[in-house]
């Protein structure tokens, strides 16, 4: 096999070999986007693949925090998505210095890895949903996954010490005559929203607080999440969350099972 030279033949450069170079460069970009895409798109993986440090809560913002839940203008609902998780504890902390009861979805998968939280947020009078076991499209699956999803999940929470949920949010809102029949054997309740923050995608604290109180009315039900590798903003925005509905007339109450 005859080599390719290595230094430009007299002329001009060597254009094959640059073309072939630049196309390899080409290839790397594009397979590097592609990790990046997919993994962007995968935000929920199990607890133990999350490797990521624990928001810490200002000390300062729990000390000036205020119980007073004034109800002019009526109640409206946090609710909390893919935990329990790293920052659970501090969206804990946050909801018990403002003395704020919410409603946490979770997964059945983090809920047996971490039953203790399971337990703290029932302890501080917050309902505890469920939502699957690994954040599937539940629409998708046949009616024996959506069972197993959903009964595993009941039972993840009920070893946790906890009531069996009453409540059902499905991942992504995926639902469909399957998951209704599935949901109503286990005497589930299925529930939407009417707020979502996409905090999951990485948005800034103080963008995920503008997109809660410039849409606020009563009934509002608020999406957020605190299992997500983006949660520490969540966590960052849910004292001007709390302290900007309050100043608005309304109220937080955890949804009614």
């Amino acid at each position: 096999m005859t080599q390719e030279p290595t230094v430009p033949a007299r002329g001009g450069p060597h254009r094959p070999t640059l073309r072939r170079h630049l196309g390899e460069l080409l290839a790397a970009v594009v397979a590097l986007a592609a990790m990046v895409a997919f993994t962007g798109y995968v935000r929920n993986p199990p607890a133990a693949e999350q490797e990521r440090p624990e928001v810490r809560v200002d000390q300062a913002v729990l000390d000036r925090a205020s119980r007073d839940n004034p109800c002019t203008r009526g109640r409206v609902m946090l609710t909390f998505d893919d935990g329990p998780d790293v920052h659970t504890p501090a969206v804990l902390e946050v909801l018990r210095a403002y003395g704020v009861q919410a409603t946490f979805f979770v997964l059945g998968e983090k809920a047996r890895a971490h039953p203790g939280l399971v337990a703290a947020e029932a302890a501080d009078g917050h309902i505890v949903g469920n939502h699957s076991w690994d954040h599937p499209h539940l629409a998708d699956l046949s009616a024996e996954a959506v069972r197993a999803q959903l009964s595993d999940t009941q039972a993840a929470v009920t070893a946790a010490g906890v009531p069996a949920p009453t409540l059902l949010r499905p991942p992504f809102g995926s639902t469909g005559p399957v998951v209704h029949d599935q949901a109503a054997a286990l005497r589930l309740r299925e529930v939407r929203w009417s707020i979502d923050t996409n905090d999951w995608r990485g948005r800034a604290a103080a963008d995920i607080e503008a997109a809660v109180l410039a849409r606020l009315r009563a009934g509002a039900v608020i999406l957020l999440h605190d299992g997500s590798r983006e949660s520490g903003n969540t966590v960052r925005a849910l004292p001007g969350i709390i302290e900007g509905l309050r100043r608005q007339g309304f109220c937080t109450a955890p949804m009614e099972t």
